[in-house]
C-alpha cells in the first residue's frame, strides 16, 4: 500500500508532495506541511488558466481505492451533505486548505529558471529610501499594475487582475503603517480623472505602446 499527500487545485489533482508506506508516516508528513504552511505571507488567490479564475488549494492524504472503502461525508457551500467521490483511483482520507505563495512579474527584472519574485521582493522595492521625507513615493493601482514611483524611482508590479493589485496595495499599506513609514503615499485605485496621466508615466518609463499599457490582466 502506498499512501500519498497530494496537492489539489480547485478540487483537481495537481501533484504528489509525499509518498509513504504507512498511514502513520503519511499523516505525520501531512500535519507537518500544514504547520509549515502558516509561514506563507501573501497567498495566491487567482490562477491564469485560459482565463483568470479564483483558486483554492488543498492538500489531501490518499490511498488506492479498494472494494469496501468508505468515502467521506462532506458539506457543500450551501450546507448540503454529499458523499465525496474518489479522486481518480484514490480514496481521500483527510484534507486541509493549503496556501501557495503568490509570485509576481516586476518590470525590469529578469527571472532565472522561471523563478519569479514573491512579496518579499516587492517590499524591498517599497523600502528603498522609505525613511527619507524629501521625496514621497506614490503607490497606486492601475488596473492589474501596481506603481511605486517618485522622481527618483519607478517600479511596476504586474498582477493577474485588478483585484490582485488592490490586495497587494492594501497589504503593502498595512506593512508601511506597521513600520511607521511616512514617506509613502498610498493612493488606492486610479480614477478616470488621473488614469491617462498614469498611462503616460508608464509609457515614459518603459517605452511600452499604449495598447499594452491599457491591458487589464495578464491573460493576454
Amino acid at each position: 500500500m502506498t499512501y500519498r499527500v497530494v496537492l489539489l487545485c480547485n478540487g483537481e489533482y495537481k501533484k504528489t508532495i509525499h509518498r509513504a508506506r504507512t498511514l502513520e508516516t503519511v499523516f505525520m508528513r501531512y500535519h507537518r506541511l500544514i504547520d509549515e504552511n502558516k509561514k506563507v505571507l501573501y497567498p495566491k488567490r487567482f490562477i491564469n488558466s485560459h482565463e483568470i479564475i479564483p483558486v483554492k488549494f488543498e492538500i489531501a492524504v490518499t490511498k488506492p481505492t479498494e472494494e469496501g472503502d468508505t468515502f467521506r461525508m462532506l458539506r457543500d457551500e450551501y450546507g448540503k451533505t454529499y458523499i465525496e467521490p474518489p479522486l481518480g483511483d484514490w480514496t481521500i482520507l483527510g484534507s486541509n486548505e493549503y496556501e501557495l505563495e503568490e509570485t509576481f512579474m516586476i518590470y525590469g527584472m529578469s527571472y532565472k529558471n522561471g523563478d519569479r519574485p514573491t512579496i518579499r521582493e516587492v517590499v524591498k522595492k517599497l523600502m528603498i529610501n522609505a525613511h527619507s521625507k524629501k521625496n514621497v513615493k506614490q503607490v497606486i493601482v492601475v488596473y492589474n499594475k501596481l506603481l511605486i514611483y517618485n522622481e527618483d524611482q519607478f517600479d511596476m508590479v504586474l498582477c493577474k487582475n485588478i483585484e490582485d493589485a488592490q490586495r497587494l496595495h492594501h497589504t503593502l499599506a498595512k506593512i508601511a503603517k506597521k513600520q511607521k513609514l511616512k514617506s509613502l503615499l498610498f493612493m488606492g485605485t486610479a480614477t478616470k480623472a488621473n488614469i491617462g496621466r498614469l498611462y503616460d508615466v508608464i509609457h515614459e518609463e518603459t517605452g511600452w505602446p499604449y495598447p499594452k499599457i491599457r491591458r487589464q490582466s495578464t491573460l493576454h
